[in-house]
């Protein structure tokens, strides 16, 4: 279990951000295929799936028809011929592939498109540091020109992928390799780490994850992601109307923000500005008297520099990312 105080582990976490790291991705993989898969993705997800073009890929959020984050996502497009149609593969990020399958499941009606669970087929590794790009070219693998970008491991784009995928302050690739072979492939990247030097590194960028730092009421403006998962101009899809209207009239309330200071407050510590509660501690991580802690605050604390109390803690806020 992740322990943010714990000084075990900590040269791992000094040679990620030196150097880089090998880690276990995402577990969850799905492909939509068929005539009708671009046009039923649209629908379903936030990000524009419309205009997706084949060798690209986009984040995007899973939300209900009150615009509350049930799962996060990533959207390959790996093919789209008119014979068979589209083929997208789906990356799950903090939801089950069991959940994901009856909640989409029941919108396939009279749609031409089939939903797979390829889990067992896929492996995802990510490569995390700023010399990432070197151990992928040392593995022999193509290095993405920007984030969007998905590259062919060999052949196309079903047979593996790399994929530009910050989850680090210096960003990284996420590589979707095929379970048989994949061995080899993670050999020649370099030995996996502790899932917690990643869960470090994650907090250090000020990335929220879902749902550890936020739960199934958490609207997309909340924890900071509409620039990156959502689109305004792809058409109609579950949950868009409130998060439209959320946008155009700004109604968001309290927003994911930073917090540094000495000792790291607990998890669900209250933040108060004198007698006033204006947050709520999420993850956070300590390392040699300083420490670093993503928090939910109203909106009257948006302002970076401003002094608060957690739990008896002096603290500052921050934007994100952490300076």
């Amino acid at each position: 279990m992740f322990d943010p105080r714990s000084s075990e582990g900590l040269a791992e976490v000094a040679f990620a951000r030196a150097e880089a790291g090998v880690f276990a991705g995402p577990v969850g993989v799905l492909t939509f295929v068929g005539p009708d898969a671009r046009r039923f993705c649209n629908g379903m997800f936030t990000n524009n799936i419309r205009n997706l073009p084949v060798g690209r890929s986009n984040q995007n959020a899973m939300v209900d028809e009150k615009a509350r984050i049930q799962g996060l996502l990533d959207v390959a497009c790996l093919g789209d011929a008119p014979e068979t149609g589209g083929h997208f593969r789906v990356t799950l990020e903090g939801v089950t592939v069991e959940r994901f399958l009856a909640r989409y499941e029941k919108y396939i009606i009279f749609d031409d498109v089939e939903l797979t669970d390829v889990s067992d087929q896929w492996r995802v590794v990510t490569v995390q540091g700023p010399r990432a790009t070197e151990r992928l070219l040392a593995a022999g693998l193509p290095i993405p020109a920007d984030e969007g970008e998905v590259l062919s491991l060999g052949g196309d784009l079903t047979a593996g992928t790399v994929t530009r995928r910050a989850r680090s302050r210096a960003g990284g690739f996420d590589v979707c390799l095929p379970t048989d072979g994949s061995t080899a492939w993670v050999e020649r990247l370099g030995e996996l780490g502790d899932p917690a030097t990643l869960e470090r590194l994650r907090v250090e960028a000020g990335l929220v994850r879902w749902p550890v730092d936020m739960g199934e009421k958490t609207l997309p403006h909340e924890m900071r992601i509409v620039p990156r998962m959502c689109n305004f101009e792809k058409g109609c899809y579950i949950g868009q109307e409130v998060i439209n209207r959320i946008d155009v009239m700004g109604q968001v309330q309290k927003q994911v923000w930073g917090l540094v200071c000495s000792t790291l407050p607990e998890p669900g510590t209250e933040v108060r500005s004198g007698d006033d509660v204006v947050g709520s501690v999420l993850s956070g991580v300590q390392e040699d008297g300083f420490a670093r802690a993503l928090v939910l605050l109203k909106k009257s604390a948006w302002v970076p520099g401003l002094g608060l109390d957690a739990g008896g803690i002096p603290v500052t806020v921050s934007d994100l990312p952490f300076g």
